[in-house]
């Protein structure tokens, strides 16, 4: 997925581009859970780094939560991320995967991940 500069833009261009990296990345969502998850993204104004990314994939999560086909499809995703980079990630970002399978399995609801701060 991209994560371009975007600290220059104003907020309404900034969510937008980021919804079209969304559902560029994921066509299966709509454009519109795409702008919300974007809404809960900040500025990317210095390079990104993977907890930008986890936290990006987390936001499409949450907002997608009433569908687990897309949830299952991102997670997938944010566990790659998890594998490929676990030096340089915060905890929280970790510690919520338990929760996330939980949910996957219908043992849960989906987590928030503000509990894990």
């Amino acid at each position: 997925m991209d994560y371009e500069y975007n600290g220059n833009l104003l907020e309404d261009e900034r969510i937008n581009q980021v919804a079209n990296e969304i559902v560029k990345k994921y066509p299966n969502i709509k454009f519109k859970k795409a702008k919300e998850a974007a809404m809960l993204e900040g500025r990317i104004s210095s390079p990104k780094t993977i907890n930008d990314e986890l936290n990006r994939l987390y936001n499409i999560m949450l907002v997608n939560s009433n569908k687990k086909d897309i949830v299952s499809l991102v997670y997938k995703d944010y566990l790659k991320l998890l594998n490929n980079n676990s030096k340089e990630i915060n905890k929280q970002f970790i510690e919520i995967t338990n929760e996330i399978d939980n949910y996957l399995n219908s043992y849960e609801e989906f987590p928030i991940i503000s509990d894990y701060q």
